[in-house]
Formats: structure tokens, C-alpha cells, sequence
């Protein structure tokens, strides 16, 4: 599956704030997580979009309520998202 560029630079700045220990299972989680909602919706391309709707998918409903605030901090529009977050 290809990648844009924002895409693989979003994936890559959740990873630097992902615990070390975890980072490579939160990694492959996130990447098979991106591709696997870009081919539920028809998407031949991974982009910023499919990277959040993983992160959201893949982030434990008790951790959720942060991620607006980590959204804000990466540059992205949590509002963008409510949809994904639940909002």
C-alpha cells in the first residue's frame, strides 16, 4: 500500500511520543491499522486521515480523552475528528 509523505510523517511523529519499549508493536499496529481502513474504504493511498483513524482505533478507550490534546500538539484539528473520537 503506498503512503503520501504527511501520512508516514504523522506515523512517524505518534511513534517518537510512544514509549520506547513499545514502539515497534505500536508501529506495526498503527501501519496494519492505516492500510487495513484504507482498503475498508475503497482508499489506494494511506493519508493523514487513514493515520488518525488508526490511532484512534488502536488507542484503549481509557486513553482516549487525550488524544484532542495530542492531536492539537502534532498540528492537527481534533474538531476535524469528532466524528472518529466519538464527539
Amino acid at each position: 500500500m503506498n503512503w503520501n509523505d504527511a501520512a508516514e510523517d504523522l506515523l512517524q511523529s505518534i511513534l517518537s511520543r510512544t514509549p520506547r519499549p513499545v514502539r515497534e508493536q505500536a508501529e506495526e499496529a498503527l501501519r496494519g491499522g492505516a492500510e487495513a481502513y484504507a482498503e475498508e474504504n475503497g482508499l489506494n493511498r494511506v493519508g493523514v486521515n487513514t493515520v488518525v483513524a488508526a490511532w484512534v482505533r488502536n488507542t484503549p478507550d481509557t486513553l482516549r480523552a487525550e488524544l484532542p490534546r495530542q492531536m492539537e500538539q502534532l498540528g492537527l484539528d481534533p474538531a476535524e475528528y469528532e466524528e472518529l473520537l466519538g464527539g
